[in-house]
Parts: structure tokens; C-alpha cells; sequence
């Protein structure tokens, strides 16, 4: 069971990091580049389930960072990787406005199978 300590999430579960981001036209090569770079290095990372960035097909301009993590643990090594200190210095100048992050523990998942109908 995750729990909230002085410096976030503590707990045994996957955690989940939602990060959604704008841009515009004329940063939108440099954050696609930057983003695939931190991905890219982050996916070999143990404790890596998943990283991937993806681009809203409804707004233009609009990127969701989605990265999985095994643990807390695993996630907290994964922000002291030189790639990720690249990441924070760059991130910047490629949106417009403040990113929107989220921290999400998930306790259990489940197949579309165990919902759907039979």
C-alpha cells in the first residue's frame, strides 16, 4: 500500500507518472526530440515498466508523457539519472506553459477480459 511521505509517494505498488504538456509549432520538433531522448534512455532503466510519449490527435500541439514504474524506489533512481537532469534543463524551452504532472500508485490492475462482458 502506497503512503504520502514528506517527499511523495512511499509504497510497494507501480507507479504511474502522467505528464501533460503545450507547446507550439515552432518548439514542437525540440520537444518531440527531447522527449524521445528521455524515453528512449529511461526504458532500459531497472524498474522501467514502460516510458513513451504521445501526441493528442485532438489538440494540436498537446504531448501526455506516460511512464511506468515498478516502485517508488525505482522511480526515485530513475530522477537521479544524468538523462533526466538533461530532461528538466531542456524541457523548459520547448512548452508554453506550465506542465501539468501527476503521480498516480496503483495498488491492482486488471485485462480488458476480467471487465468485459462474457
Amino acid at each position: 500500500m502506497a503512503t504520502r511521505s514528506g517527499n511523495g509517494l512511499r509504497g510497494d505498488g507501480v507507479i504511474v507518472v502522467v505528464g501533460r504538456v503545450r507547446t507550439d509549432a515552432d518548439k514542437r520538433d525540440e520537444l518531440v526530440r527531447v522527449g524521445q531522448a528521455v524515453a528512449a534512455a529511461s526504458r532500459p532503466e531497472e524498474g522501467c515498466i514502460s516510458y513513451r510519449l504521445y501526441e493528442d490527435t485532438e489538440i494540436a500541439n498537446e504531448f501526455v508523457f506516460v511512464e511506468e514504474c515498478e516502485s517508488s524506489d525505482a522511480l526515485q533512481r530513475h530522477f537521479a539519472t544524468p538523462h533526466v537532469g538533461e530532461f528538466m534543463q531542456a524541457i523548459p524551452a520547448t512548452i508554453v506553459a506550465p506542465p501539468d504532472v501527476k503521480f498516480h500508485s496503483i495498488a491492482s490492475s486488471m485485462d480488458l477480459a476480467d471487465v468485459s462482458p462474457g
